[in-house]
């Protein structure tokens, strides 16, 4: 915000709004009407009308004030400056008329301690409710009949009182922001999850029907025929990606490692590439499964597009309380393949699934050539999902 006083926005010490502006502005309205009980009473001690003018004016600054303060606060429409460039007229006002008119206005001082609650930064409250408190014994000591005790004590405790208000509404305007940004965070995190599970869905998908295109237009010039029979194979395989589509937008997608590996076999083997399977039956939860299922589509999903190899062996094996699964190929090695896309997708889409449940995944280059992609997740849920048994052997 530039100089001057100005529109107030979120900030550090100060809530950005609050409910009820309007019952709040409503509220410091009904509190000031007491005050103008006092006028009738000066009447009637037959002080010249100049004097129950005057004191009438006054007091309606001084009422004005305070409700501007108290509603300035509760909207967030103006910042601190503001409220406290208003609280000098209202300390001058709660110091002058019980000075001048006597002993009665001295109720301005607790009035004016409450204000001090909300007009001045939260740093500032104290030091301010203790000058309210000096301000209230200067005046009792040179106001007639006026009452020191009873009036500090009653100027702190409307004070503390207004300023533990305050705190309250202060926390509240900060849950509210927290739950704002819990709900934003939540759905960037939703966004997230889809657009990788689009990446990794439709990714694998469509390099299927590209593979199985290729294969039917090769059969199609060689004059060969089982052209239908291929067509029919890329409509039904069409199908299940705008199934997979739907399940992704749902979010219940579910993979099995057994499925993975099946859909991607004949992939595999339109690509020239053997798949070896090494992995038996384990209790492996849900979620772990699922994870796992998505890296081994994501890594033979790259071995068909950048290994150029002739072989890839995938192997499952529980060390201790992780599951360890390993997809390797013979192929080129880590060339092209540690570019990841835009964040949440290849790789990196498989990272974030895998550190997600507090697991890790290295994608380097194998041992003696080739690539390697290695994934090591814990195995901490209570309740275990037996996974389908993998068929050994080489395709």
């Amino acid at each position: 915000m530039g100089q001057g006083f100005g529109a107030r926005t979120e900030g550090a010490g100060r809530p950005a709004e609050h409910n009820s502006t309007r019952g709040a502005a409503v509220g410091a309205t009904a509190a000031v009407i007491p005050l103008f009980g006092l006028v009738p009473s000066l009447s009637a001690s037959d002080s010249p009308l100049a004097t129950v003018l005057a004191a009438s004016c006054a007091l309606s600054l001084f009422a004005i004030s305070q409700v501007t303060i108290s509603w300035s606060y509760h909207s967030a429409r103006f910042d601190e400056r503001f409220r406290v460039a208003l609280l000098v007229p209202l300390a001058t006002l709660s110091v002058a008329l019980p000075l001048w008119l006597g002993k009665d206005w001295t109720i301005l001082l607790t009035y004016l301690a409450a204000t001090c609650a909300v007009a001045v930064p939260p740093r500032l409250i104290l030091p301010a409710l203790a000058t309210s408190v000096a301000l209230a014994v200067f005046v009792a000591e040179h106001v007639a009949g006026a009452d020191t005790t009873s009036l500090v004590v009653m100027t702190a405790a409307v004070g503390l009182s207004m300023t533990t208000y305050r705190r309250i509404l202060d926390l509240n305007a900060e849950l509210r922001r927290t739950r704002r940004e819990l709900a934003r965070a939540a759905v960037t995190d939703e966004r997230l999850r889809f657009a990788r599970d689009m990446h990794d869905t439709l990714g694998h998908d469509l390099l299927q029907l590209t593979l199985r295109t290729e294969v039917t237009r090769r059969l199609y010039r060689a004059g060969g025929q089982d052209v239908e029979a291929e067509l029919q194979q890329i409509e039904n395989m069409g199908r299940q990606c705008l199934e997979r589509v739907r399940e992704a937008v749902t979010g219940y997608r579910r993979l099995s490692l057994p499925a993975v590996i099946e859909e991607a076999r004949s992939t595999l083997a339109d690509a020239g590439v053997s798949v070896t399977v090494d992995a038996g039956t384990d209790l492996l939860p849900q979620d772990v499964e699922t994870a796992l299922s998505w890296v081994v589509r994501e890594a033979l999903t790259n071995v068909v597009r950048h290994a150029e190899a002739a072989r890839c062996r995938v192997s499952l094996s529980v060390e201790g309380a992780r599951a360890v699964l390993e997809v390797r190929d013979d192929g080129k090695g880590p060339v092209r393949r540690l570019r990841s896309g835009p964040g949440g997708n290849g790789l990196t889409g498989l990272t974030e699934r895998v550190s997600a449940l507090g697991g890790s995944l290295q994608a380097s280059a194998a041992p003696g050539g080739g690539f390697r992609v290695l994934a090591a997740v814990p195995l901490t849920d209570a309740t275990p999902f037996l996974s389908n048994s993998l068929t050994e052997g080489t395709t």
